[in-house]
């Protein structure tokens, strides 16, 4: 795979960014698994991660109080697809992924 340079450049930025999200908010990669298995056991081969994290992001906004803070970035969608595959052989290509920064960490 060729990246951009830009792309290049930007990829420790962006992983460091994301890890700290996943520190400030450990429930999310965990929640995105469980919808992803459970979207798997009915059935369905592959899906979205932006889709999940739009949900994610519905839930939130119904069990929290509007002034809470809880950003996810959709720069963060590409390494949280490779991390679920990563660590769950059941959803091994489940999300459909593109040549990202993510591609730079080893990690993903």
């Amino acid at each position: 795979m060729q990246l951009d340079l830009f792309a290049m450049l930007e990829a420790p930025a962006e992983l460091l960014k994301y890890e700290a999200f996943k520190e400030a908010n450990p429930w999310v990669l965990p929640r995105l698994t469980r919808m992803s298995h459970d979207l798997r056991k009915r059935g369905h081969r592959q899906y979205g991660i932006k889709a999940l994290i739009e949900v994610l992001r519905w839930e939130h906004s119904l069990t929290h109080d509007p002034s809470c803070e809880f950003k996810f970035n959709n720069n963060y969608c590409p390494f949280m697809a490779r991390e679920i595959m990563k660590h769950e052989p059941m959803l091994e290509g489940f999300f459909k992924i593109r040549e990202s920064v993510a591609d730079r960490s080893e990690d993903y």
